[in-house]
């Protein structure tokens, strides 16, 4: 009896593993316009991106943050008071936006880490300045550009780190880099497995020279989801490079 016991145990162990491994598998990536995107980790540790709000562009008032990142102090980007919850917020500018700030931290497992960039190719003399974050979690490298503004230079990606997993790049133009420009950043961080073209025209944002589609174009490995969430499962091989087109709603 007790043997039996013993490994109905053993079982039931190795079934829970099995279950947390499939778990472990998923990451979550949601985009609500702009540069915002909701990430959940496969720990389900929630991040928020560039918080937005602005016409259609929000995030569900359900959404409960457990970390937000801030590239920099626009309007369409730091909206973090529209967030339930109590979020720690990584903001990559101080003094207004006027300030880089230096962040590395490992929060709930996560660790982020921040990278000092423009807004512009006047080095922010036009815009302002601009922070990338880089998310760590579990074996995967996730890089969200903000609101870039140039070419990144060689101490920029060797800070950034290489290759990228998920990269999150803004392509619209005017305001951040788009087409030649955003493909060169693209050849510079190697990403493996997904981009996703963030911060391009739309029905909010018609102020902007360039959609996602036009990005996309004559691109392989391009997909255009009715929706806007994407599950990522890591515990499957990478087929090549993707680009994820997403709806903001």
């Amino acid at each position: 009896m007790i043997r039996k016991i013993i490994i109905f145990s053993a079982v039931l162990w190795c079934f829970g593993l099995i279950l947390s491994g499939l778990q472990a598998a998923e990451l979550t990536f949601a985009w609500h316009g702009q540069a915002c995107f909701t990430i959940v980790t496969s720990q389900g540790i929630r991040i928020v991106t560039d918080p937005v709000k602005m016409g259609n562009y929000d995030i569900p008032q359900s959404f409960k943050a457990d970390i937000v990142t801030v590239s920099h102090e626009h309007g369409d980007h730091n909206q973090v008071d529209s967030l339930s919850g109590s979020p720690v917020v990584l903001r990559g500018l101080t003094g207004g936006g006027g300030r880089f700030t230096a962040i590395d931290r490992t929060i709930k497992g996560v660790r982020i880490f921040n990278v000092s960039t423009y807004h512009d190719e006047s080095r922010g003399a036009e815009l302002g300045l601009n922070a990338v974050f880089v998310i760590e979690t579990g074996n995967l490298r996730i890089v969200h550009l903000g609101d870039l503004g140039h070419v990144l230079t060689k101490e920029q990606v060797e800070a950034i780190g290489t290759p990228v997993d998920v990269l999150m790049i803004p392509v619209g133009g005017r305001f951040t880099i788009a087409g030649k420009a955003a493909d060169t950043v693209i050849d510079q961080l190697k990403p493996k497995r997904i981009v996703f073209p963030m911060h391009y025209q739309t029905e909010e944002a018609l102020f902007l020279p360039y959609s996602g589609a036009e990005f996309c174009k004559d691109k392989e490995g391009v997909s255009q989801l009715e929706g806007n969430s994407y599950i990522m499962r890591t515990d499957v091989p990478s087929g090549g490079l993707e680009y994820i087109l997403m709806s903001y709603k």
